[in-house]
């Protein structure tokens, strides 16, 4: 199992592995061609190998645990020996929060044995915003949700949270997000946010909290106005967005129609 914990290093570190050789080992193990496709997009590497994407972070961490990839690594400061403490997730957490209780943002954490501290307490919904930009300026988010995205929250019983990218599908994040009756994603329109947003309704399945991607009801006009057009890389990810339920699956297939996808900054503009 040496050699397979090397491969899934090499995928954390995003380091060119060898794809074939992993896939093989992975189907030997029991693992399903569709379960790997479900978790993993590889393309081929300039100079050899391939960069091997983690489509689904939660399955990907179910999936090593199950194989016992990190077997002798089970924190951080164990992992470290190795040199491979990045293999390992942080043992807790931090979230940036803005409750309506409060003036100021607050931190949310959760420490090591998966305890959570709240300085305030939490709302009754969530608005989870990708970039720190978009954070810093949330007095716009109210209104634009309500204006442009037709998302109606009641400002006195909502939080807004610094999501900070792939860090929010983390899966101590569930005790904290099982707070809330709705949690709204507010993400960048592109595969990067649609996999975070996969990724958390996967992680809250078992909660009854309802998870909604968030995104402009005139987005063909915006997409018209970006100069970020797709590359072929994110095209092939967005077709495979396009077998998910909605509002994801229609999402992606305005983008591949436009050539274009959106970072959520733009809004700053209006």
């Amino acid at each position: 199992m040496n050699r397979l914990s090397d491969l899934f290093y090499e995928i954390d570190n995003n380091t060119p592995c060898d794809w074939p050789r992993l896939r093989k080992i992975l189907i030997k193990q029991g693992v399903t061609p569709t379960t790997l496709d479900s978790l993993f997009h590889a393309l081929r590497a300039n100079g050899g190998g391939y960069l091997v994407e983690i489509l689904d972070q939660v399955g990907y961490q179910a999936l090593g645990d199950h194989l016992g990839v990190w077997a002798d690594m089970k924190d951080r400061a164990s992992a470290a020996i190795h040199g491979k403490s990045h293999a390992v997730p942080v043992s807790g957490n931090l979230v940036i929060v803005k409750c309506p209780g409060s003036d100021q943002p607050v931190v949310f954490e959760c420490s090591s044995d998966g305890q959570w501290t709240y300085p305030a307490q939490p709302g009754t919904e969530l608005i989870l915003v990708e970039n720190l930009e978009n954070f810093l300026a949330r007095d716009k988010v109210f209104p634009y949700l309500r204006d442009v995205c037709g998302v109606a929250v009641v400002e006195s019983t909502t939080d807004i949270a610094y999501a900070a990218g792939n860090a929010i599908t983390k899966a101590c994040n569930a005790a904290w997000l099982a707070n809330y009756e709705a949690v709204y994603c507010f993400f960048d329109i592109d595969s990067g946010g649609f996999q975070m947003f996969e990724s958390l309704r996967r992680l809250m399945l078992e909660h009854p909290v309802e998870v909604q991607f968030v995104a402009p009801r005139e987005l063909a006009a915006l997409l018209g106005k970006t100069h970020r057009h797709l590359t072929e890389k994110d095209r092939e990810k967005l077709v495979r967005y396009q077998r998910c339920a909605p509002p994801i699956n229609l999402l992606a297939s305005t983008l591949l129609q436009a050539g274009k996808s959106l970072e959520q900054e733009v809004y700053l503009n209006d």
